[in-house]
């Protein structure tokens, strides 16, 4: 990896809400649940006028955009050589932004309710792959131990909605937002619906989105409350036909809203000779590549 001269580093948390829990060992304590991580990287010499949110998906972190499982750079680094400030999160309940877990503290008379939560391992990568050869396989440990718990995931499939996110996280990227000014968004499956919400929360605040194989598309972006801005839809190879998501429905899908949406555009690879890309975008071999045609898009938008 070439060195990276940065004009700053820094990570802070915002959000979250305060209560008052009674402790066996320090009484009667506050705690605060719900507050989010975020990690800002920015380069000396910025060359794009808005800072860059990347927003992660469903099981992951946002280790998602730091790394490849097989340690070449990720995304975050290689925007802010690209000259973009970067700003990447935690969702709320996952990796460094914390679920309440006070439910499992015996310490504690009573907690908040202990919830259902999704896990999974490395299956889910040979999934993610979709029969491509792109994805780094012989790292795939480093893969699996980056995968959270996701307390969103059970209520999303008992509402027949497994693309929709954990409405916890919104209020506190509202805030980060809020505290920003406008941004742009990069999200990533079940990511691509907490920036539809983010944007509706926010409208003014968010001035465009690439979406990274959102696993939910629709209901989202064709709501009639979702605002007029420019959004690129980026898919990669062999979707199957059917599924609960991530198939070629999300592609129809997709065409459907561009038609009653100028704005909303689709980059489905292969359809420009791009093939062998799976779910993980970001963590496939060309994932360079990937990203600086993201950035090409962003500039080419005169923002």
């Amino acid at each position: 990896m070439e060195p990276l001269t940065l004009g700053v580093l820094e990570s802070f948390y915002v959000g979250g809400v305060q209560r008052q829990v009674e402790s066996g060992i320090f009484g009667l304590d506050t705690q605060i649940s719900g507050a989010l991580y975020v990690q800002r990287m920015a380069p000396v010499e910025r060359r794009f006028p808005y800072p860059v949110l990347f927003i992660h998906g469903g099981m992951h972190s946002g280790v998602t955009w730091e790394t490849t499982p097989d340690g070449r750079e990720g995304w975050q680094t290689l925007f802010v050589r690209g000259g973009f400030d970067t700003l990447v999160v935690d969702q709320a309940w996952r990796g460094r932004s914390p679920p309440d877990l006070t439910a499992l503290n015996p310490f504690v008379d009573s907690g908040e309710p202990e919830l259902a939560a999704f896990t999974c391992g490395t299956n889910i990568a040979r999934q993610f792959a979709r029969g491509g050869d792109r994805f780094p396989m012989r790292q795939l440990e480093h893969y699996g131990a980056q995968l959270w718990p996701d307390f969103g995931i059970p209520a999303a499939f008992a509402a027949n909605r497994p693309g929709q996110s954990d409405p916890r996280t919104i209020a506190p990227l509202a805030q980060l937002v809020d505290r920003l000014g406008p941004v742009v968004l990069v999200t990533h499956s079940q990511g691509g619906h907490v920036g539809w919400e983010l944007a509706k929360a926010r409208p003014e605040g968010v001035k465009a989105i690439v979406s990274v194989e959102p696993a939910q598309t629709s209901p989202g972006l064709d709501h009639p409350d979702f605002p007029d801005i420019t959004v690129r839809l980026m898919w990669g190879d062999n979707l199957p036909e059917e599924g609960g998501t991530l198939t070629l429905r999300d592609i129809a899908s997709a065409r459907e809203i561009m038609a009653l949406r100028p704005k909303v555009s689709l980059d489905l690879l292969p359809e420009h000779g791009v093939v062998g890309n799976g779910h993980m975008l970001m963590m496939d071999d060309n994932s360079a590549q990937l990203a600086s045609r993201v950035m090409d898009w962003f500039h080419g938008l005169g923002l």
